[in-house]
């Protein structure tokens, strides 16, 4: 019988209070709950502290609630974790929810696995206000992910991270320098250091897209060229073969084709 492992949820919000509330009852209605979750509110000017209000009163867990006045995602994130009180962390966007079985999942694994510091699962994408599919069958697995995982794509959603606050600390947290696509950055210095992640073959987080993200919203080239460079950085950093550094500036003209269009190519190939 393994020693129970308690939990804190992050989340940072800004201007989010359109789906918080889906966002904050999957969290509520976890299988395996945490012990609480730590919300920091960075700079909203629309109703959102009033809804994270609000939603605090009728919460089964703790709910902590922190406001700025907008000192940036990575920043706002570090606070987060220094509000914390337990030793193992999970992060959700305020647009994206969770599976109720997901914390269940990624519990299970760090039983499985002694060296574990890490644990992710695998994703599905809903568009606006859909509400993704429930967990139907499949049996459960999980997958050693070292560097080559990370070659073409970042495989990982941030809403599906489960983490040791031991590896927060050796890995240094997240580098308050950036502004945007931070946790790419912390997951380079992470395999860096010799880290093993691992993903529950289960798609238990739901990750939505929407027209009010920031690769939407009137600055594409500049989110998509900011990812090129990331994408390059990430590749000669992981010492990844060189005939992958290509697929990167195809992916950047790719990502620069509007959203319509991609989903309509998606699906022809499927």
């Amino acid at each position: 019988m393994m020693d129970q492992i308690n939990i804190s949820v992050i989340m940072t919000v800004k201007n989010g209070s359109k789906y918080l509330e889906s966002c904050l009852s999957s969290v509520f209605s976890q299988t395996y709950p945490p012990k609480e979750i730590v919300v920091v509110n960075d700079g909203s000017d629309d109703d959102t502290w009033e809804v994270l209000k609000r939603l605090r009163h009728t919460a089964p867990i703790q709910v902590q609630l922190v406001n700025t006045q907008g000192i940036g995602r990575s920043q706002a994130l570090n606070l987060a974790v220094c509000h914390t009180r337990y030793p193992w962390l999970a992060n959700i966007d305020a647009d994206d929810k969770w599976l109720p079985e997901k914390l269940a999942h990624q519990v299970a694994t760090v039983g499985l696995f002694p060296d574990v510091e890490l644990v992710v699962t695998a994703s599905q994408i809903v568009y606006g206000d859909g509400d993704g599919e429930s967990l139907v069958g499949g049996g459960f697995s999980v997958t050693p992910m070292g560097c080559d995982s990370f070659y073409v794509n970042n495989p990982i959603n941030h809403s599906s991270i489960l983490f040791s606050r031991r590896f927060f600390d050796q890995v240094g947290g997240y580098d308050e320098k950036l502004f945007r696509q931070v946790d790419i950055d912390l997951w380079i210095r992470a395999l860096r250091k010799g880290f093993m992640f691992y993903q529950v073959n289960l798609p238990l987080t739901i990750k939505r897209l929407h027209d009010g993200q920031s690769f939407e919203v009137g600055n594409r080239l500049g989110y998509t060229f900011n990812s090129l460079k990331i994408s390059l950085k990430k590749l000669w950093q992981l010492k990844a073969p060189f005939y992958y550094f290509p697929i990167a500036f195809l992916k950047f003209f790719y990502n620069n084709i509007p959203r319509v269009i991609r989903r309509r190519l998606k699906r022809v190939n499927h």
